[in-house]
């Protein structure tokens, strides 16, 4: 009987085609590990480029319906806080309300169309003069919201969609005698937003739903930040490290001008994440005309 003739590999044959391989595959490796790592690196940049900007145009939207002269940052520049404006307009001049006392104010114009104001809760201001950011409200000659002056709590709103609304109120003399001189006026939230970049979890935080306070509040672990109703993080990874004059910019710096139409307030975020890093610094011009 004749055997058969059994055709393949031998082990050396085998052991060399995987040595071969495996050579192959390194060099490969080699030559690939830079593309490959330069691709997910800008991609991780990209990533938080985009979660900056968005950071960063959210705040500047705020900013811009914020009551005028409400605008503040503390001297850490991680805390930036403001009182946002519902709506706004101008009222008929009612002399009372400036002397003897008034409970209701006549607007020239609809400033409620479209709007959903809170009976109770927002208030009616007027001429807003001053942000008192480290200073005593009866001190400074000025008025300010955020010491409960010249602002009354809304009770009734109603005309929306015709040529002039009626704002009701408690019986309440508004600051300064004689009014605005551009008689502005505005309803308000009850509650301040604070945006603040906490160095703890590296997390830029939008805080709301917290009480006026005449000082700004610039700590989380205290209230009334620590007993806001909302703490939404606006981006994670945010380098938060404790400013060192000339080499860290501020989180926040704010610029009140030399006149109510120059404000400027600059915000600055650096994200980090998987050995990347990246700045993005965003101006915003802020109106304080009253």
């Amino acid at each position: 009987m004749r055997r058969k003739h059994l055709d393949g590999f031998t082990l050396l044959e085998a052991i060399s085609v995987i040595i071969i391989t495996g050579v192959i595959v390194g060099a490969v490796a080699v030559f690939m590990q830079r593309p490959i790592q330069g691709y997910l690196s800008s991609t991780t940049r990209a990533q938080m480029a985009d979660t900056a900007d968005t950071a960063l145009r959210r705040i500047a939207r705020d900013v811009r319906i914020a009551l005028p002269n409400t605008v503040r940052v503390d001297p850490t520049g991680f805390y930036l806080e403001f009182i946002p404006v519902t709506t706004g307009g101008r009222y008929l001049q009612n002399d009372a309300c400036f002397s003897s006392g008034c409970s209701s104010l006549s607007t020239l114009g609809d400033m409620l169309s479209g709007v959903q104001v809170n009976l109770g809760s927002d208030r009616v201001a007027i001429y807003n003069q001053y942000n008192n950011s480290g200073a005593d409200c009866a001190s400074t000659g000025l008025y300010s919201a955020y010491c409960g002056q010249s602002v009354a709590v809304l009770t009734s709103a109603s005309g929306a969609g015709s040529t002039s609304n009626a704002l009701g109120f408690s019986s309440y003399t508004f600051l300064p005698p004689g009014g605005s001189p551009t008689r502005r006026v505005f309803i308000i939230s009850a509650s301040p937003v604070t945006y603040a970049c906490d160095a703890a979890t590296n997390t830029l935080w939008r805080i709301s739903g917290y009480a006026v306070q005449a000082q700004q509040p610039a700590t989380l672990t205290g209230p009334p930040l620590s007993t806001a109703t909302s703490k939404v993080p606006l981006a994670t990874n945010v380098s938060c490290p404790a400013v060192v004059a000339g080499s860290v910019p501020a989180r926040f710096s704010y610029a009140a001008g030399s006149s109510e139409r120059e404000s400027l307030l600059s915000a600055w975020i650096t994200l980090q994440n998987n050995g990347e890093s990246v700045s993005l610094l965003h101006q915003i011009h802020v109106d304080n005309t009253p």
